[in-house]
Protein backbone atom coordinates (compact mmCIF):
# COMPACT_ATOMS: atom_id res chain seq x y z
CA UNK A 1 0.00 0.00 0.00
CA UNK A 2 2.62 2.50 0.88
CA UNK A 3 4.41 1.65 -2.00
CA UNK A 4 1.61 2.69 -4.21
CA UNK A 5 1.27 5.58 -2.64
CA UNK A 6 4.99 6.68 -2.79
CA UNK A 7 4.61 5.86 -6.55
CA UNK A 8 1.68 8.27 -7.16
CA UNK A 9 3.28 10.84 -4.82
CA UNK A 10 6.77 10.85 -7.48
CA UNK A 11 4.38 10.45 -10.71
CA UNK A 12 2.34 13.71 -9.06
CA UNK A 13 5.64 15.49 -8.30
CA UNK A 14 7.10 14.67 -11.56
CA UNK A 15 3.93 16.05 -13.38
CA UNK A 16 4.46 19.11 -11.30
CA UNK A 17 7.98 19.89 -12.16
CA UNK A 18 7.05 19.64 -15.95
CA UNK A 19 4.37 22.38 -15.43
CA UNK A 20 6.68 24.36 -13.52
CA UNK A 21 9.17 23.67 -16.27
CA UNK A 22 6.84 24.39 -19.10
CA UNK A 23 5.07 27.51 -17.58
CA UNK A 24 8.32 28.70 -17.23
CA UNK A 25 9.49 28.27 -20.43
CA UNK A 26 6.38 30.15 -21.95
CA UNK A 27 6.97 33.05 -19.45
CA UNK A 28 11.03 33.32 -20.47
CA UNK A 29 9.80 32.98 -24.08
CA UNK A 30 6.80 36.14 -23.69
CA UNK A 31 8.62 38.33 -21.65
CA UNK A 32 11.90 37.83 -23.51
CA UNK A 33 12.29 36.38 -26.73
CA UNK A 34 8.61 36.76 -28.41
CA UNK A 35 9.23 40.43 -27.94
CA UNK A 36 12.31 40.88 -29.74
CA UNK A 37 10.99 38.54 -32.64
CA UNK A 38 7.38 39.74 -32.68
CA UNK A 39 8.35 43.51 -32.21
CA UNK A 40 10.27 43.33 -35.67
CA UNK A 41 7.27 42.64 -37.90
CA UNK A 42 5.40 45.51 -36.24
CA UNK A 43 3.43 47.35 -39.18
CA UNK A 44 4.66 50.79 -39.21
CA UNK A 45 3.83 53.83 -41.64
CA UNK A 46 5.42 54.17 -44.67
CA UNK A 47 8.33 57.10 -44.58
CA UNK A 48 8.25 59.68 -47.51
CA UNK A 49 11.06 58.78 -50.07
CA UNK A 50 9.72 60.91 -52.97
CA UNK A 51 12.27 63.93 -53.77
CA UNK A 52 15.28 62.19 -52.09
CA UNK A 53 18.67 61.62 -53.73
CA UNK A 54 19.06 57.85 -54.50
CA UNK A 55 21.75 57.53 -51.62
CA UNK A 56 18.93 59.02 -49.23
CA UNK A 57 16.77 56.49 -50.17
CA UNK A 58 19.05 53.61 -49.63
CA UNK A 59 19.94 55.25 -45.96
CA UNK A 60 16.06 55.42 -45.06
CA UNK A 61 15.12 51.92 -46.28
CA UNK A 62 18.19 50.07 -44.69
CA UNK A 63 17.36 52.28 -41.59
CA UNK A 64 13.29 50.43 -41.50
CA UNK A 65 14.31 47.26 -43.01
CA UNK A 66 12.92 48.09 -46.31
CA UNK A 67 14.36 45.88 -49.89
CA UNK A 68 14.75 48.69 -52.75
CA UNK A 69 13.91 47.43 -56.10
CA UNK A 70 14.49 49.63 -58.68
CA UNK A 71 12.53 50.40 -62.12
CA UNK A 72 13.77 52.00 -64.92
CA UNK A 73 14.22 55.56 -64.53
CA UNK A 74 12.03 58.07 -66.31
CA UNK A 75 12.70 61.40 -67.72
CA UNK A 76 10.89 64.29 -65.78
CA UNK A 77 11.85 68.03 -65.96
CA UNK A 78 10.86 68.58 -62.15
CA UNK A 79 13.70 66.41 -59.97
CA UNK A 80 17.21 66.77 -61.28
CA UNK A 81 18.97 63.02 -62.44
CA UNK A 82 19.30 60.43 -59.75
CA UNK A 83 16.36 61.26 -57.21
CA UNK A 84 13.30 59.62 -56.50
CA UNK A 85 10.35 60.34 -58.98
CA UNK A 86 7.44 57.61 -57.69
CA UNK A 87 7.47 55.12 -55.08
CA UNK A 88 5.18 52.01 -53.92
CA UNK A 89 4.01 51.45 -51.37
CA UNK A 90 2.71 55.16 -50.86
CA UNK A 91 3.90 57.25 -48.11
CA UNK A 92 1.74 56.67 -45.05
CA UNK A 93 0.92 53.02 -46.10
CA UNK A 94 1.34 50.49 -43.00
CA UNK A 95 4.61 48.00 -44.10
CA UNK A 96 6.68 45.63 -42.07
CA UNK A 97 10.43 45.12 -42.36
CA UNK A 98 11.47 42.92 -45.46
CA UNK A 99 8.61 44.76 -47.31
CA UNK A 100 10.15 45.61 -50.80
CA UNK A 101 9.61 49.13 -52.07
CA UNK A 102 9.40 50.05 -56.04
CA UNK A 103 11.44 52.60 -56.84
CA UNK A 104 11.41 55.12 -59.81
CA UNK A 105 14.59 57.30 -60.13
CA UNK A 106 13.98 60.39 -62.61
CA UNK A 107 16.90 60.79 -65.33
CA UNK A 108 16.28 64.30 -65.28
CA UNK A 109 14.45 66.36 -68.19
CA UNK A 110 14.73 64.84 -71.72
CA UNK A 111 17.56 66.51 -74.14
CA UNK A 112 17.89 67.67 -77.50
CA UNK A 113 20.10 68.98 -79.84
CA UNK A 114 19.79 72.48 -81.40
CA UNK A 115 19.96 72.14 -85.10
CA UNK A 116 21.65 75.09 -86.91
CA UNK A 117 19.17 77.62 -87.87
CA UNK A 118 21.18 79.87 -89.82
CA UNK A 119 19.38 80.89 -93.18
CA UNK A 120 16.53 79.83 -92.45
CA UNK A 121 13.48 82.34 -91.86
CA UNK A 122 12.11 83.08 -88.46
CA UNK A 123 8.78 80.91 -89.58
CA UNK A 124 11.17 77.93 -90.83
CA UNK A 125 13.30 78.33 -87.58
CA UNK A 126 9.86 78.29 -85.09
CA UNK A 127 8.90 75.40 -86.86
CA UNK A 128 12.29 73.46 -86.90
CA UNK A 129 12.31 74.55 -83.03
CA UNK A 130 8.86 72.94 -82.28
CA UNK A 131 9.62 69.89 -83.79
CA UNK A 132 12.01 69.16 -81.21
CA UNK A 133 9.81 70.25 -78.46
CA UNK A 134 11.43 73.80 -78.51
CA UNK A 135 10.49 77.58 -78.10
CA UNK A 136 11.45 80.62 -79.32
CA UNK A 137 12.80 83.04 -77.34
CA UNK A 138 13.75 86.48 -77.76
CA UNK A 139 13.82 88.11 -81.40
CA UNK A 140 16.85 90.65 -81.83
CA UNK A 141 17.52 92.22 -85.50
CA UNK A 142 20.59 93.70 -86.86
CA UNK A 143 22.23 94.36 -90.56
CA UNK A 144 22.53 91.33 -92.57
CA UNK A 145 24.28 90.21 -95.66
CA UNK A 146 21.31 87.81 -95.16
CA UNK A 147 17.45 88.31 -96.51
CA UNK A 148 15.51 90.61 -93.93
CA UNK A 149 13.92 87.89 -91.29
CA UNK A 150 16.99 85.49 -92.34
CA UNK A 151 18.04 83.66 -88.74
CA UNK A 152 21.84 85.10 -88.26
CA UNK A 153 22.58 83.00 -85.17
CA UNK A 154 20.83 81.53 -81.93
CA UNK A 155 21.17 81.54 -78.21
CA UNK A 156 22.32 78.69 -77.22
CA UNK A 157 24.40 78.02 -80.37
CA UNK A 158 23.93 75.06 -82.98
CA UNK A 159 25.20 71.81 -81.28
CA UNK A 160 24.56 72.61 -78.03
CA UNK A 161 22.28 70.01 -75.74
CA UNK A 162 19.06 72.03 -74.00
CA UNK A 163 16.27 70.19 -72.18
CA UNK A 164 12.89 70.16 -73.56
CA UNK A 165 11.37 73.17 -73.82
CA UNK A 166 13.98 75.42 -73.81
CA UNK A 167 13.19 78.72 -75.01
CA UNK A 168 15.98 79.40 -78.32
CA UNK A 169 17.13 83.45 -78.53
CA UNK A 170 17.34 84.09 -82.44
CA UNK A 171 19.25 86.90 -83.99
CA UNK A 172 17.40 88.05 -87.48
CA UNK A 173 18.66 90.01 -90.22
CA UNK A 174 17.07 93.35 -91.77
CA UNK A 175 19.15 92.81 -94.63
CA UNK A 176 21.35 95.30 -96.01
CA UNK A 177 21.40 98.32 -98.50
CA UNK A 178 20.69 96.58 -101.35
CA UNK A 179 18.50 94.12 -99.97
CA UNK A 180 18.73 90.49 -101.04
CA UNK A 181 16.13 87.27 -100.25
CA UNK A 182 17.43 83.79 -99.65
CA UNK A 183 14.87 81.66 -101.98
CA UNK A 184 13.46 78.83 -100.05
CA UNK A 185 11.67 75.88 -100.75
CA UNK A 186 8.58 75.74 -102.15
CA UNK A 187 8.11 72.62 -103.78
CA UNK A 188 5.32 70.14 -102.75
CA UNK A 189 3.77 73.52 -100.53
CA UNK A 190 0.52 74.81 -101.01
CA UNK A 191 0.29 78.15 -102.98
CA UNK A 192 -1.43 79.49 -100.37
CA UNK A 193 1.19 78.29 -97.91
CA UNK A 194 4.23 80.05 -100.54
CA UNK A 195 2.72 82.72 -100.52
CA UNK A 196 2.47 83.23 -96.89
CA UNK A 197 6.11 82.55 -96.39
CA UNK A 198 7.06 84.94 -99.35
CA UNK A 199 5.21 88.05 -97.84
CA UNK A 200 7.24 90.19 -96.61
CA UNK A 201 9.97 88.97 -98.60
CA UNK A 202 9.81 92.67 -100.90
CA UNK A 203 9.88 90.06 -104.06
CA UNK A 204 6.81 90.92 -106.78
CA UNK A 205 3.99 88.98 -106.99
CA UNK A 206 5.22 85.74 -108.81
CA UNK A 207 4.07 84.97 -112.10
CA UNK A 208 1.86 81.87 -111.97
CA UNK A 209 2.00 78.69 -114.46
CA UNK A 210 -0.60 75.77 -113.74
CA UNK A 211 0.32 72.47 -115.01
CA UNK A 212 -1.54 69.06 -114.75
CA UNK A 213 0.05 66.28 -112.88
CA UNK A 214 -1.77 63.47 -112.03
CA UNK A 215 -1.80 62.44 -108.19
CA UNK A 216 -0.69 65.77 -107.27
CA UNK A 217 -3.32 67.81 -104.93
CA UNK A 218 -4.48 70.76 -106.98
CA UNK A 219 -2.90 74.01 -105.91
CA UNK A 220 0.35 72.52 -105.01
CA UNK A 221 4.15 73.88 -106.01
CA UNK A 222 5.67 71.69 -108.25
CA UNK A 223 8.54 73.64 -109.18
CA UNK A 224 9.91 77.35 -108.92
CA UNK A 225 12.44 79.51 -110.69
CA UNK A 226 14.78 81.16 -109.59
CA UNK A 227 15.36 77.29 -107.23
CA UNK A 228 15.38 77.02 -103.54
CA UNK A 229 18.92 78.81 -102.23
CA UNK A 230 19.00 81.47 -104.83
CA UNK A 231 19.88 85.36 -103.09
CA UNK A 232 17.36 87.60 -105.42
CA UNK A 233 16.91 91.16 -104.60
CA UNK A 234 14.55 92.93 -103.80
CA UNK A 235 11.92 93.57 -106.61
CA UNK A 236 12.39 90.59 -108.51
CA UNK A 237 9.74 88.25 -109.36
CA UNK A 238 10.08 84.44 -109.34
CA UNK A 239 7.98 82.06 -111.40
CA UNK A 240 5.96 79.52 -109.60
CA UNK A 241 4.06 75.95 -111.66
CA UNK A 242 1.07 75.08 -109.77
CA UNK A 243 -0.38 71.99 -110.01
CA UNK A 244 -4.12 72.27 -111.87
CA UNK A 245 -5.66 69.40 -110.62
CA UNK A 246 -6.98 68.80 -114.70
CA UNK A 247 -6.34 65.61 -116.56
Amino acid sequence: MKRGLRGVLRLFGSLLLMALITFAGIWVANRWILPRSVGSDTAFSMPLLEGSSKEEVYEICARHGLVIRERPSEFDASLPSGYLLRQSPRVGTQVKRGRQVMAVFSSGPRMVTLPDLRGQSERQARISLEDLGLLAGDLLRCEGAEAPGAVLSSRPGAGTRVPLGERVDLLLSRGDDVGVYLMPDLARRSLDGALALLEGSGLDAPALRYRSAGGQVPGTILSQNPPAGTRLERGRRLELVVASGSD
